[in-house]
């Protein structure tokens, strides 16, 4: 079929309640690049353009290699449906579009992708593949034939995707792309350009996602362990993987807790860190009650406190102090970037009741 016909399904083969995950957490990376005296509209705009796109042909990548291994129907009673997060979108098995378009979809985006890198290159230099190649690798490794997530690294990859690749990355190439002349074209060594302050803002973010991929493969777990997908929850079992979200939102909360002390502008992210260590708190000492564990899921708790975290850290920067370089009109520029990528998916996630929080026992 010619041309790309029933844009909703294409709208929802990309997953849009995922998406605000990786336009948020390179806004961090680039409003931190900002805080330092590297700003640059236009590039910041095409990161966040890429981010927006990489994870789009995640998405449908994720898709075509699901329906391939038939892992698409995670209930298949009535009574149990799928949540928002598990199953994939439904495009193919519900045969919105054939795998042919789905293909086509998929190339036609890795064109508009290869573009647009090529613009940040265009400021940034070849360095910038370097970043480019570390997301890549997780991302096709997570079900292709690597299978990270067959071998239990799948919920690592999902750490450093979502967390020091997305933030750093993003940070890189606006103090790489705006100030050329404070970054020595001849090294190679990324890592030296990196500060504390992004790389603990990058932890927590993946932090986050860490935990919250035990409690969705809590879900799968049957699923999972019937077509030997050695995750850690199969691994380690239940009790395991109910008792990790805890762990890291103590982690999550030293983390904040330096970055406050080094800048109190930091305090906005504290809301989304506390109510993130209460309920993953609460969630460990009720998850066997069947009927409180699914309500979570359908909420998915600790994905909507990613976000409210990553707003958090995006907010403070509304109340540091910027270099005067940086200019009130490109910086409020900038937030309007923010708030584009992040509406329509919040927006998804409100009418989905994503942001439905734990009722009182």
């Amino acid at each position: 079929m010619a041309g790309f016909k029933h844009p909703m399904a294409y709208f929802r083969l990309v997953r849009p309640h995922w998406t605000i995950a990786s336009t948020l957490a390179v806004m961090v990376g680039i409003l931190q690049a900002w805080s330092e005296g590297y700003s640059h509209v236009g590039l910041a705009s095409l990161v966040v353009g890429a981010a927006f796109i990489q994870h789009a042909v995640m998405e449908v990548w994720d898709e075509l290699k699901d329906y391939s291994n038939y892992r698409q129907n995670v209930y298949s009673e009535v009574a149990q449906p799928p949540t928002l997060f598990s199953g994939g979108s439904g495009v193919l098995t519900g045969r919105l579009l054939t795998v042919p378009q789905v293909w086509r979809f998929f190339y036609t985006l890795l064109a508009v992708y290869v573009v647009v890198l090529g613009g940040i290159i265009h400021f940034v230099g070849w360095r910038f593949l370097l970043c480019v190649a570390a997301g890549m690798f997780f991302m096709f490794g997570y079900n292709s034939k690597l299978k990270l997530s067959y071998i239990g690294l799948g919920e690592f990859s999902n750490f450093i995707s979502f967390g020091p690749i997305l933030v750093c990355s993003a940070y890189l190439a606006l103090r790489l792309g705006a100030s050329p002349a404070t970054a020595d074209a001849t090294n190679w060594n990324l890592l030296g350009f990196v500060s504390e302050t992004v790389l603990v803002e990058s932890l927590i973010l993946g932090t986050i996602w860490f935990g919250s991929l035990h409690i969705q493969e809590m879900l799968d777990y049957d699923e999972d362990k019937a077509g030997n997908k050695r995750t850690l929850v199969v691994r380690f079992g239940k009790t395991y993987a109910s008792r990790v979200p805890f762990v890291t939102s103590l982690i999550i909360a030293a983390l904040a807790a330096w970055l406050v002390v080094d800048d109190l502008a930091f305090a906005f992210v504290l809301p989304g860190v506390l109510l993130n260590l209460v309920e993953t708190a609460m969630f460990m000492s009720r998850w066997r009650d069947a009927e409180y564990f699914m309500r979570k899921m359908k909420s998915f708790f600790v994905y909507r406190n990613f976000v409210l975290t990553a707003l958090g850290l995006v907010v403070s920067y509304g109340f540091r102090d910027m270099p005067q370089a940086a200019g009130t009109a490109a910086l409020l520029a900038l937030f309007a970037l923010t708030a584009i990528t992040s509406l329509p998916a919040l927006s998804f996630l409100a009418k989905n009741r994503v942001f439905t929080f734990a009722r009182a026992a």
